[in-house]
């Protein structure tokens, strides 16, 4: 009923409930895995070099990268993914049903856990050594990691259950592709051209709550509980004092958990998109026979770029052009951040408020703005992608700008202080920091650029008529479940997005080594 509030909240809560669980269960072991092998790395590094210390690595950092790439894949591209493998017509079972919450929380769950591992492996990794060095004098490793690490790193790993909630409560697609009915999703259903004030507020209540908990810890600590010493490099000796040469096994066991932890998150999306593409299903004798060929694997993904031609263009298209704008006003505010220390809380506030803003209610608010009655402003809502790309660009634009904040406040003061006394504005910025900030300008443009072309519920009831997106076509497709052609749509988007992240990772790399 459109009317029932309760019951979506209800189910909105147990959503949030089983995903974080889910990203917590997944996310902090696999965390620890990563600590200990990069620890085993790199003692490898100022000893004798073993194959040992070579895959511990080289695992890490593709760890790293894979997590870094399931965070920015977007949600309808996992949905795509896992209906290919387990939906109506899965390849491998057939389990994931409509109204199934427990496979929607499946979903945000492994989204969330990669959240959730990053957030905890930086914690763990950047406690400062002197705290390491005097908590090992009176206990034993395991309780180092217990009553140390994973204490310290508290407050973040909290930060990744919040944001794992606050993507499953505010997210309508993959919830309503599985009848799950969210806040969200009622809203999107009943009441996204015809809001009232109690819809409004209902949908904004859970976000902004979640939100305001660690906003408020984060300003009212004075952002205590969530520092972390960055300067520290470990030596070896202090290595060998927590990991003694005796953990062979463990070693061994953190790195199945790793690769296990790479299978769910990003493996079994590319694994189940190839083989839902080869597979087809005849019936024989009143039967159904399933069957899989490279043949027809092939002949799909081939078909799939002139098949759906339309919606790869448009799709690009909302990007590229998303990223144009946004790009240079995440970098005004991002320096303003910079050069105006006692309103960048206020900012940041303001940006934090933007992204929990569910896609559904940021579409409302553009529709109702361009049906105001000024002239031109039907044109404009039906013949362009200006109010999609304000739709899309919200979100698109906070994360902008939180990279390009990071990057500026990296600027060493120092420099900062000599550039605002021998140069203008404009050189400053042309000389100083452009050439500073390049890197995060592009890996901004990168995530935009990935974020627009596929935040489905921001552009689905903006989209002016005859465009269609990839991501929208999935959401379409999606909900009589995922066949060979679906698959193959989903599967050059994720090649696509995969090119872009692995540019990005290049970029980071590079920037760490020269830095």
């Amino acid at each position: 009923m459109a009317d029932d509030w309760g019951a979506a909240l209800v189910t909105t809560f147990a959503l949030m409930a089983v995903s974080s669980i889910l990203a917590v269960v997944i996310g902090i072991p696999s965390a620890i895995a990563a600590t200990f092998l990069a620890d085993k790395g790199a003692i490898g590094r100022d000893r004798e070099v073993s194959n040992w210390s070579r895959v511990c690595r080289l695992a890490v950092p593709l760890w790293i990268a894979a997590m870094l790439f399931a965070i920015a894949t977007p949600l309808i591209l996992h949905a795509a993914a896992w209906e290919s493998t387990a939906g109506k017509f899965g390849w491998l079972v057939k389990t994931m049903t409509g109204g199934n919450l427990l496979w929607v929380g499946w979903i945000h769950g492994v989204h969330g856990s990669a959240i959730v591992g990053l957030l905890s492996f930086w914690a763990i990794r950047n406690i400062p050594d002197l705290v390491l060095q005097h908590a090992s004098i009176d206990m034993t490793p395991w309780r180092v990691w217990w009553n140390v690490r994973l204490s310290l790193a508290r407050p973040w790993i909290a930060l990744g259950v919040v944001l794992v909630g606050l993507v499953a409560a505010t997210e309508m697609s993959v919830a309503d592709l599985h009848s799950v009915r969210t806040v969200a999703d009622q809203f999107y259903l009943f009441y996204a051209l015809d809001p009232t004030m109690t819809s409004v507020m209902m949908v904004l209540v859970v976000p902004f709550v979640l939100a305001s908990i660690p906003c408020s810890v984060w300003y009212l600590s004075g952002h205590s509980g969530f520092y972390m010493d960055m300067a520290h490099r470990r030596s070896p000796s202090q290595l060998i004092c927590a990991f003694s040469p005796g953990m062979a096994v463990s070693s061994f066991m953190a790195l199945l958990w790793l690769i296990l932890s790479l299978l769910v998150c990003q493996t079994a999306m590319f694994v189940g998109l190839v083989l839902q593409a080869g597979h087809a299903v005849r019936v024989e004798g009143g039967r159904a026979i399933a069957s899989w060929s490279w043949t027809a694997c092939v002949r799909s993904l081939a078909e799939a770029p002139s098949m759906f031609a339309q919606e790869y263009a448009w799709t690009i298209q909302l990007a590229c052009l998303t990223t144009i704008v946004v790009i240079p006003l995440a970098c005004v505010v991002g320096r303003r951040s910079r050069t105006h220390p006692r309103s960048a809380k206020a900012t940041d506030a303001a940006m934090v408020a933007l992204f929990v803003i569910p896609g559904p209610l940021v579409a409302m608010g553009i529709v109702r703005l361009f049906a105001f009655g000024v002239p031109g402003f039907e044109t404009l809502a039906t013949q362009t992608l200006i109010p999609t790309m304000m739709a899309v660009g919200v979100r698109s634009f906070v994360i902008a700008y939180l990279i390009l904040r990071f990057a500026y406040s990296q600027i060493s003061e120092s420099v900062w202080q000599s550039a605002r006394l021998d140069a203008s504005s404009w050189r400053r910025i042309i000389s100083v920091e452009l050439p500073a900030i390049w890197p995060a300008v592009l890996i901004a443009s990168i995530a935009s650029a990935i974020i627009a072309s596929g935040d489905v519920p921001a552009s689905l009831p903006v989209l002016p008529p005859g465009v269609t997106t990839v991501g929208t076509r999935l959401f379409g497709l999606l909900h009589s479940g995922a066949r060979y052609q679906e698959a193959s749509l989903a599967f050059w988007y994720f090649a696509a997005l995969l090119v872009l992240g692995t540019i990005s990772w290049v970029i980071v790399k590079r920037r760490m080594v020269l830095s």
